[in-house]
């Protein structure tokens, strides 16, 4: 859950240094490479996850699905909420990984 949630942060802030770049009229180029290998480091850390405590599998990919629709913004506004929207999915997910691993 660590690596998992460590993951999604670093994928998060990426998206967003990126996406603020390109909205900003920036070149953005080491940044998108930067995001594809934050994103690529969320693949192992969600399938563990997913294989070790399946009841999660939805949970997991919600947070990733959401931090992932940062990308292609349409301005600051709709990145900020994006950006809220993948903090509160993994905040869930880190509550119910919780929820699953106290009972």
């Amino acid at each position: 859950m660590t690596d998992l949630v460590t993951a999604l942060a670093d994928h998060r802030c990426t998206m967003w240094l990126r996406e603020d770049a390109r909205l900003s009229g920036a070149d953005w180029t080491g940044l998108r490479a930067d995001s594809h290998a934050t994103r690529a480091a969320i693949t192992a850390p969600a399938v563990r996850v997913t294989v070790l405590l399946p009841d999660l599998a939805a949970t997991v990919q919600a947070a990733a699905a959401a931090t992932y629709a940062m990308r292609n913004a349409t301005d600051h506004a709709a990145l900020n909420a994006a950006r809220e929207d993948a903090i509160t999915a993994t905040d869930a997910l880190t509550h119910a990984a919780g929820g699953l691993l106290a009972a």
